[in-house]
């Protein structure tokens, strides 16, 4: 199967995300270079190694509009990020629990 790029990640947690994004629209989906992340974050970027998601060539455009669509929409927020009462991890403000703990966010409904 031929396979292309549609995001280089800032961080395992960023790829995360976009691979849950395009999963739930029925995209197949592979994670690359997650292993990788342990090494030193210089030595990622400057190797061109950081986390990057895939998908079959075929599914390149939907994944690429799913993916504008998913940045559109957080930019957009209204809410702040927030960070977990218990573990101390940094949520954005779309998380309704920690992604960390699964600590609900106390101002969830």
């Amino acid at each position: 199967m031929n396979w292309k790029r549609v995001l280089i990640a800032y961080d395992p947690l960023q790829a995360g995300m976009a691979r849950v994004t395009l999963e739930a629209a029925g995209l197949t989906v592979q994670l690359r270079q997650m292993e990788l992340w342990g090494v030193a974050v210089e030595v990622l970027y400057s190797h061109g190694a950081a986390p990057s998601v895939w998908v079959p060539a075929h599914q390149e455009q939907t994944a690429l509009r799913l993916l504008q669509e998913q940045f559109d929409s957080s930019a957009e927020a209204d809410e702040p990020d927030w960070q977990c009462p218990d573990c101390h991890e940094p949520n954005g403000s779309h998380f309704a629990c920690c992604w960390n703990c699964g600590t609900q966010h106390r101002e969830s409904p």
